[in-house]
């Protein structure tokens, strides 16, 4: 069960999306499928040090307490955090799936499923 590179830092479109990766490369080669699994459904995801959170994620008491928004949060517990829009959760994801592939090809056609659900939920026309 190891951490892979899912995503390197020239992957990153502003290094200000520093959370992302983070949190991304935090996930285990076990678990990535399963994760992208829910992020295809607009379901976040915790890791040890981070969390990807979509607005549904959040109960009633954190929206009407003004932390609402729309997209995708992602957050260190050092504190560092970013919320991005869906599409641009998507080439994350299209990249770090990539990534993922060339060690586990075998996962091709289950990721492209996910991508396409993804794509399909948040309305993502590449």
């Amino acid at each position: 069960m190891k951490n892979g590179t899912w995503l390197k830092e020239t992957d990153l479109l502003d290094s200000y999306h520093y959370p992302v990766q983070g949190i991304f490369n935090m996930i285990s080669d076990n678990r990535f499928i399963k994760i992208i699994g829910y992020i295809s459904d607009g379901v976040g995801f915790g890791e040890e040090y981070g969390a990807c959170t979509f607005l549904g994620d959040l109960d009633e008491y954190d929206i009407v307490n003004g932390k609402g928004f729309e997209g995708v949060e992602f957050g260190l517990h050092s504190g560092e955090e970013i919320i991005l829009d869906y599409e641009t959760l998507y080439i994350y994801l299209n990249k770090a799936c990539e990534n993922y592939i060339e060690e586990h090809s075998e996962a091709t056609n289950q990721l492209y499923k996910y991508l396409e659900k993804y794509k399909s939920k948040f309305d993502i026309n590449p």
